[in-house]
């Protein structure tokens, strides 16, 4: 699965965007234009966006039924300043030492920034990829990050490829703690919606204590007391439509997100040797599945469109 943890936004789209959304070639261009390129020897990071099946194909877009998908790439040195920090220090003694007087605050800024480009030439570095998802029929806009920054990062090189992309988080028109808490409380869900086996409860009071329940029965008594307690439900695991399972967290994003096995020994056609083909037809069931989740998620916490 591309979507394993999903940040979630919803966008509207101006006629003008909508426009570029429904020429694939167009929007081909224009997400091509912000293309990921390897760091050169004096970057610490780049991000870009890559052909959306790898090596499969050259797109930068792959579009079924207004669902709109893209891999983004981020490469970055790994360069902590703690080793900067002590090759520096020692640095400065030998130079010290050969010259038999302390350096200057100026000639100490020369040697770090000297020793930063050499350092960043034998740097390591790592790369991750993000995949985004948009439906332009609803609005609906997925990252495929649970970390906020990396998911507004992915946002802000779209926004820059396509001029404009007003993407907001999740706006919710209730405290989503106390509704995800009703749900276990009350064991009344949306529909749609069954209870998973994982959660995680905290306090309200300054102690900030956590419980975690993995693999257990939420309707327990020994949860149920919690609640009553006052502990309310900041995680909590759900199965959707008989298709899927994820954890949904305070901020609306889903974690964990998995899909059934059965779901998908119904719904996805028969392996072929066309690798690409089989590639697209995961996706396209990945997207509808997230339309109807994410549709469902925004219909049970109120959330504006």
């Amino acid at each position: 699965m591309w979507f394993k943890n999903a940040r979630i936004y919803t966008v509207a789209l101006d006629d003008g965007l909508k426009s570029i959304f429904n020429n694939e070639t167009l929007l081909n261009e224009k997400i091509a234009a912000e293309q990921f390129k390897p760091t050169t020897q004096k970057e610490m990071s780049s991000c870009g966006f890559s052909p959306v099946f790898g090596r499969h194909t050259d797109a930068f877009v792959f579009s079924h039924d207004q669902n709109h998908f893209l891999r983004f790439t981020e490469e970055n040195k790994l360069l902590p300043s703690s080793i900067v920090n002590q090759a520096l220090a020692d640095e400065i003694d030998i130079r010290e030492q050969e010259l038999n007087r302390a350096l200057k605050k100026s000639e100490k800024q020369a040697l770090k920034t000297a020793l930063i480009d050499k350092m960043m030439a034998q740097a390591f570095t790592t790369r991750r990829e993000l995949f985004m998802w948009i439906n332009t029929r609803y609005g609906f806009v997925a990252v495929s990050a649970s970390s906020a920054k990396r998911a507004e990062n992915a946002i802000t090189i779209l926004r820059k490829a396509l001029t404009t992309f007003p993407a907001k988080s999740f706006q919710p028109r209730c405290v989503v703690e106390d509704r995800l808490t009703s749900f276990v409380a009350t064991k009344e869900l949306p529909e749609s919606f069954e209870l998973g086996f994982d959660a995680v409860l905290k306090s309200n009071d300054d102690t900030g204590s956590t419980v975690r329940v993995s693999k257990d029965d939420l309707t327990s008594n020994e949860v149920v007391s919690h609640i009553k307690a006052g502990k309310v439900i900041t995680d909590l695991q759900l199965s959707f439509n008989h298709c899927a399972q994820f954890v949904l967290s305070a901020d609306l994003t889903v974690k964990r997100l998995a899909l059934d096995d059965q779901f998908l020994e119904h719904n996805l056609p028969q392996p072929t040797d066309d690798k690409l083909a089989d590639l697209q037809a995961n996706v396209i069931i990945e997207g509808e599945v997230l339309t109807n989740l994410v549709a469902a998620i925004s219909k049970a916490f109120d959330c504006d469109k």
